[in-house]
């Protein structure tokens, strides 16, 4: 189904959905043992993965909870550390160098630029992105696409968080369109997809890892693995 007359703006997710997150944390990661020799000596790589990608996981859960941006944080480095069996004192370390490695990769997922930069010229475009001002902007700047985009909705700074309907009808306002004339992109279906459809956008699920459904009530109307199917989906040549 084309949509191409029915939407007159793209919203998009920012964390693996256009910049990879799940690539840009390993790389932090890969900086941090090797900076830090005699904590991780002991430790498979993939075991020190593992242990921050289980961590980040339920730091993310009590993010979206409502705990602040300082306690998520805090939490995950505390429990990366102990799930390894490493003395949790390092924690306050490890957050720190995480967040100044961070935000310093341009780390894009694959054609994310291409297909904003060719949706640009025929929508206006927006984000909305559940996460922290001090890193978020650093990404989308690295990505080189910050001025493509008309609005740039964080939760930090609004202080309403995805699934909230009321964030992805905030920024369909600021735009100057109903929810309805809009679609959102993103890789959650927990906040993107649900937040996005119950605010009354269509939905576009970026599914990369070929996930399934998870509320059949709430379904996305549009699933992808690729950017590139975006273009597709809006009638938009290559």
């Amino acid at each position: 189904m084309k949509m191409r007359n029915e939407i007159k703006a793209v919203l998009f997710d920012i964390d693996d959905t256009l910049f990879d997150r799940k690539k840009a944390v390993k790389m932090v990661l890969r900086q941090m043992i090797g900076k830090l020799p005699d904590l991780f000596s002991s430790v498979p790589e993939e075991k020190v993965m593992e242990a921050f990608r289980e961590a980040d996981r339920m730091a993310l859960k009590i993010f979206n909870k409502g705990a602040s941006g300082e306690v998520a944080r805090a939490q995950r480095s505390r429990r990366f550390l102990r799930t390894l069996g490493l003395p949790e004192e390092f924690s306050d370390k490890i957050t720190i160098m995480y967040i100044g490695a961070y935000p310093a990769l341009s780390v894009s997922v694959k054609d994310a630029k291409r297909v904003v930069e060719k949706l640009a010229k025929i929508f206006p475009l927006g984000i909305i992105s559940n996460a922290f001002p001090d890193i978020q902007y650093h990404k989308i700047e690295g990505l080189g696409i910050r001025h493509l985009f008309q609005l740039i909705l964080l939760s930090e700074e609004i202080g309403i968080r995805k699934p909230d309907k009321a964030i992805f009808q905030e920024a369909a306002n600021r735009l100057g369109k109903q929810p309805d004339d809009c679609l959102f992109v993103g890789d959650s279906y927990d906040t993107d997809i649900i937040g996005a459809k119950r605010s009354g956008m269509k939905a576009c699920w970026f599914n990369r890892d070929d996930n399934p459904v998870q509320d059949e009530e709430i379904k996305p109307d549009f699933e992808i693995t690729s950017l590139s199917e975006l273009l597709n989906i809006l009638d938009i040549p290559e």
